[in-house]
């Protein structure tokens, strides 16, 4: 496989499409420095498929672009094509089996072309392309093609600036690399890691397939368990309930006594509180009246203090200040005194610098007449050099231009020659080439058929698929919605639940709160309080007879006042009696009201709105209410209340809704703080709202319960079809990754095989047109080559005759150059010593200025610091006439001070003697509060406690607190059957929820179970498969690679001696290290010389060695080609001949392009191309091949 042409366009400075036709044996590629010969080599490089731009000199990929230049812009894209010819070698290596595959390689429609056309684009945009015979492909189907052949992006068939010396320095790790790609081994590694990768994949995708299988086998598990605890559930549920109810009508009826004896005691507790409370007011106003007096004798006292420390903070802050003016006077005393010493001082320095700046100034003055005499030497030698370099600009020229045409004579002999050889070849070629065309055809039409028939039975399968998994996925996504749904509802309903819950339980606190101020008789005498909780008389308070709205309370309650919280009785019997029991037993005081007592009706409804009108009063309280309200009127405000009660023409009460009353003598009471009277209305009316509410909160607790409940049942069916549908997507995922696999496949075959009767369809009519044109082409050559011959010694000789005359002219530049390098060095000796003179100068001129302003400025100071001095002696006078005013205060107010402190002290023996008595009195007044607050909580303990069991019977068991009535209760055995209790509820938390499903879903899991079993046992036959072909890849490569570096060593040593002219070299292997390759070192023994390591010879010798190895691998290896970029660079004249020697033996089996400067390679090399830059940044080939003369 050789090189047959490389076609660039706007690859780095081949800005414009440039073709190079490469026929075999050696053709040499060559320019000035700079001019993009090394371009060629990157472009072959960069169509190999190489990915690194710093391998390519650049820093980015789109450096390979034409960048542009001063006249043309940058192009967009760079693309280079590679024209490759396959002999009968290559084509029947291409076909053997000899190595083991891995299911990847060479397509099968490339293993019989003749040529094969590699080309690679890439885009500004950062695009990259890659086509095959013009079929768009992979890089790695670029890599494939290569492989095992020693051509490559990293092979060693390109051999580029600096790689000889990256080879002599190389590790010895990285030259085995290097024998591998010899060893053809590469393509083994590429496939062994590609067989890795997949078994990476492949024991990944089996550890998810055992993971998901110890959870389908962990889910299984669970639900076998659930089935068997469904009855032992059912069981321990009922046992539960029969106990459960038993314990809590036990822990009901023991908490309502608690709470009625916790209620009594508390009654008790608040008529004690009332009579310690005006107790303490009476010593509480004694004990203000002893603090008022000793405050205003504090407030005097704080005023003699703070003057007193004022007076005395003025007296100290005088001494300071005389203090301070002293030390300032003497300081600047002395401060003056120096300064004059100062000025002295500086008078003189003065007068020194001033002498020894004139005798500085004499010395600049003597350098600045030596400056000139050394500028006009400098000056005269650079005339002498510009006088010359323009004489030998003619010559340097004339040299150049007729070195170019000796060039030009050559490259127009070596192309002709060339030319002449190619077209006899190509002739021969076009007959093998049109049959084997014909053969390519007819083979590629029968696959083509065979393809078309595969792709179009998947492609079937895969519509087939598809409809049902559109169809699934439809099905999917309307679940998932539901899903999203059922989930977002069921936390809202949970939510309002919890919202309802808690608004239930803080209605039922509430109202438990009220309830309990109601059971201790909150704001009542103690006397309606005893009545009530131990009289035994039946009664109710008249502020619960009356249901009053909102906005009236205030009137009501200013209306009947204290008669709200009297008690009323059925009779006047009751009322006897109830005062008479309290009178006995000493219970306080009360005022009761019989029900059955005559009264008179007004006989004159007033005018106005009646206030008894407008409340609501049970028919069997009506004549109490007609007698307590029925001359009571309503007004809107207090304005319209008087105008209403002196309207009137018989006495009234008016009040009015903000509380304020005009009574039947005319008295107005009003104002912002609410009776004891209007909170027992408010709360009364407050109790009965509750009451509503928590029936009606009750009602939605349960009915949101019932919602939830729904709706997680919907949720699970849901969940279980989801389920469902998912393993049914996950199978059919699988069959069409297949079947997209086999399309592929198909699909690419299809299309290699089109393009490739395509190409041998254009191949076949282009041969024979071209043969005719071989023909008249070779007719013409003789007679161009012989004209050649002739045209190249004139040049020649014209050549040598300009380069002497060069030669004279660059010797009488060369000693007219030295001439004026040392005038100018003289001229710049003396100008550096004329600036430093300047320069200190102009030092000495700012010290004699710098002199002049201190000397100003310490005559300046010096007369500041006597005026500061005299200034300082007045202050002190000053300061002294003040301290003595402000100690004559400082004594009075001393005086005033102590008779301050005894009118406290006696203050404040009286008040202690106060204070007693009232810490005495609200000590008892807080232990009796402390006492009830300590019942009240115990009482609310009790009551939440019931509440507390209420939520519980509700929640568990949907019932009432009432319902405990009917429970028996058996009192003895409670422990046990709580205990029993406790011991069901833990096992009925163990057991969790009875899942009513489980058996369909256990069926279920089973059959995926199954399923995945299948799975997960391919994937570890696949496993094994992939062992055995890594392993079998290893033991293939080592044998490969032993060969080779045995066959290396035996063709070193024959290279060796002859690059050499003697001496020999052979390869070696290192120790591994562990689990690793050994490497390869070369031990080298030049002609005379011990044996000795790579590192001790000289760089010639170094490099030598490098091109010997790679001449070496050429032999036991040889590759299609090779490219070698100025590696005769080191190398001298001797060894010169003797690499050329080699090179022209080498090139009869494969094809050498070399990139060099020197003339000796040139005239061994049967094609030679010349590269220029005639354009700044645009390379050009200016010289073509040809054939030299016979």
């Amino acid at each position: 496989m050789r090189i047959k042409q490389i076609e660039l366009n706007g690859f780095k400075s081949f800005m414009a499409r440039t073709v190079l036709e490469l026929p075999p044996g050696v053709t040499a590629i060559v320019g000035p420095n700079g001019c993009g010969k090394s371009n060629v080599v990157d472009a072959i490089r960069w169509v190999l498929g190489e990915q690194s731009p710093k391998h390519l000199r650049g820093a980015l990929m789109e450096d390979v672009i034409f960048n542009g230049n001063a006249e043309q812009g940058p192009l967009g894209m760079a693309e280079v094509s590679l024209l490759l010819e396959r002999d009968e070698r290559d084509l029947a290596a291409a076909t053997a089996d000899d190595v083991p595959e891995s299911g990847e390689g060479l397509p099968p429609e490339l293993a019989h072309a003749s040529e094969v056309l590699v080309t690679r684009r890439y885009f500004r945009s950062g695009e990259s392309e890659y086509f095959i015979n013009r079929a768009p492909c992979r890089l790695k189907d670029i890599t494939e093609l290569f492989l095992g052949t020693g051509v490559g992006a990293k092979a060693y068939a390109i051999v580029e600036q600096g790689r000889v010396d990256q080879l002599v320095n190389a590790k010895p790790e990285e030259l085995r690399l290097f024998l591998e790609e010899a060893a053809g081994t590469t393509r083994f590694r590429s496939r062994k890691l590609a067989a890795e990768r997949k078994m990476g994949r492949t024991r990944e995708n089996l550890v998810r397939v055992q993971d998901v299988l110890h959870e389908l086998e962990r889910q299984m598990a669970s639900l076998e368990r659930q089935a068997r605890r469904a009855e032992e559930y059912h069981r321990l549920k009922n046992e539960l309930r029969d106990i459960d109810l038993r314990v809590m009508a036990g822990r009901q009826r023991a908490g309502s006594a608690e709470v009625d004896r916790l209620e009594k005691r508390i009654a008790a507790l608040h008529d004690e509180e009332l009579a310690l409370h005006e107790d303490v007011r009476v010593a509480r106003g004694a004990t203000s009246d002893a603090r008022s007096a000793r405050a205003l004798n504090e407030e005097r006292l704080r005023a003699v203090d703070v003057e007193l420390a004022e007076r005395r903070v003025a007296s100290r802050e005088a001494q300071a200040r005389i203090a301070g003016a002293c030390a300032r006077e003497r300081e600047l005393t002395e401060r003056a005194a120096a300064g004059g010493r100062e000025l002295e001082h500086l008078r003189a320095r003065l007068t020194e610098v001033r002498d020894e700046g004139a005798q500085l100034a004499a010395e600049v003055e003597r350098l600045g007449a030596e400056e000139p005499i050394a500028a006009a030497a400098m000056r005269e030698g650079d005339a002498r050099c510009q006088t010359l370099a323009a004489a030998a600009a003619p010559l340097e020229q004339a040299a150049e231009e007729a070195k170019s045409a000796v060039l030009d004579a050559l490259g127009e002999e070596a192309r002709l020659r060339n030319l002449a050889q190619a077209l006899q070849h190509r002739r021969e070629e076009l007959a093998g080439r049109r049959r084997k065309l014909e053969d390519e055809q007819r083979v590629l039409g029968a696959r083509l058929r065979e393809n078309e028939k595969g792709s179009a039975s998947a492609k079937a399968a895969a519509a087939s698929l598809e409809a049902e998994r559109a169809r699934l996925a439809t099905e999917r996504r309307a679940l998932a919605e539901a899903e999203q749904t059922l989930a977002s509802e069921e936390s809202e309903r949970v939510a309002m639940l919890d919202r309802t819950r808690a608004q239930h339980t803080q209605l039922t606190s509430r109202a438990d709160s009220l309830r309990a101020l109601q059971a201790r008789y909150e704001g009542c005498s103690r006397g309606v309080a005893t009545l009530l909780t131990r009289g035994g008389e039946k009664g109710e308070l008249l502020a619960n007879l009356f249901r009053v709205p909102a906005e009236l309370e205030r009137a009501v309650a200013a209306a009947l006042g204290a008669r709200l919280t009297q008690l009323v009785v059925p009779d006047t019997a009751s009322a006897v009696r109830a005062i008479g029991w309290l009178s006995k037993t000493a219970g306080g005081n009360a005022t009761v009201v019989p029900r059955d007592a005559e009264r008179r009706a007004a006989t004159i409804v007033p005018p106005g709105r009646r206030l008894v009108d407008r409340i609501e009063v049970d028919p069997a309280h009506w004549a109490l209410a007609e007698a307590l309200l029925g001359q009571v009127l309503v007004a809107d405000d207090l304005e319209s209340a008087l105008a209403l009660w002196r309207a009137a023409d018989h006495p009234v009460t008016v009040v009015t809704p903000k509380g304020e009353a005009v009574d039947a003598l005319g008295a107005v009471s009003g104002g912002s703080e609410p009776a004891l009277e209007e909170t027992l209305l408010a709360r009364h009316r407050e109790l009965r709202e509750l009451e509503q509410a928590i029936a009606a909160s009750a009602s939605q607790v349960v009915e949101a319960e019932q919602v939830l409940a729904r709706g997680r049942e919907r949720a699970a069916e849901v969940a279980a079809t989801v389920a469902g549908v998912e393993h049914r997507l996950q199978a059919i995922r699988v069959e069409l990754v297949s079947i997209e696999k086999d399309r592929e496949r198909l699909e690419e075959g299809r299309g290699r095989i089109s393009a490739e009767l395509e190409v041998c369809a254009l191949e076949v009519s282009g041969v024979t047109g071209e043969d005719g044109e071989v023909t008249s082409e070779l007719t013409e050559l003789d007679e161009r080559m012989a004209s050649a011959a002739r045209e190249v010694s004139t040049r020649r000789a014209g050549l040598v005759e300009r380069q002497t005359a060069l030669a004279r002219r660059r010797e009488e530049y060369a000693e007219a150059e030295r001439l004026r390098t040392d005038a100018a060095v003289r001229a710049a000796a003396a100008g550096e010593r004329l600036r430093a003179a300047r320069a200190e100068c102009a030092r000495f001129e700012e010290r004699i200025r710098e002199l002049d302003e201190r000397l100003v400025a310490t005559a300046t100071r010096v007369a500041d610091e006597s005026r500061g001095a005299a200034s300082a002696r007045d202050e002190a006078s000053q300061a002294e006439a003040n301290r003595a005013a402000a100690e004559k205060r400082a004594t009075e107010l001393g005086a005033e001070h102590e008779g301050l402190l005894v009118a406290l002290h006696a203050a404040d023996t009286v008040l202690s003697d106060d204070d007693v008595k009232e810490r005495t009195a609200q000590e008892r007044l807080d232990a009796a509060r402390e006492e009830r607050g300590r019942l009240d909580v115990t009482l609310a303990e009790q009551r939440m406690a019931l509440e507390h069991l209420a939520a519980q019977l509700a929640e568990r068991y949907g019932l009432p607190l009432g319902a405990l009535t009917e429970v028996a209760v058996d009192e003895e055995g409670g422990a046990d059957r709580a205990e029993r209790a406790e011991a069901l509820r833990e096992r009925l938390t163990r057991l969790g929820d009875v899942n009513p499903a489980a058996v369909e879903e256990l069926e279920e899991l089973r059959g995926r179970r199954e399923f995945l079993v299948g799975q997960r046992n391919d994937l570890e036959s696949s496993l094994e498969d992939l062992r055995r072909t890594i392993t079998k890849l290893t033991r293939t490569s080592r044998e490969r690679f032993q060969t080779t570096f045995e066959a290396a060593n035996e063709k070193l040593a024959e290279v060796f001696p002859k690059l050499f002219a003697g001496g020999k070299a052979r390869l070696e292997l290192t120790t591994p290290e562990e689990s690793g390759e050994p490497g390869v070192e070369i031990v080298v023994q030049p002609g005379g010389k011990k044996l000795q390591s790579l590192t001790l010879l000289s760089g010639g010798e170094k490099a030598l060695t490098a091109v010997s190895l790679i001449l070496s691998l050429f032999l036991i290896r040889p590759t299609p080609f090779c490219l070698l970029d100025e590696v005769d660079a080191p190398l001298d004249e001797a060894n010169i001949g003797r690499f050329n020697q080699v090179v022209r033996e080498m090139a009869t089996s494969s094809q050498f392009v070399l990139i060099t400067h020197n003339r000796r390679t040139m005239e061994a090399a049967d094609t030679l191309y010349g590269i220029t830059m005639e354009q700044a940044g645009v390379s050009k080939v200016v010289s073509v091949r040809l054939r030299e003369a016979a």
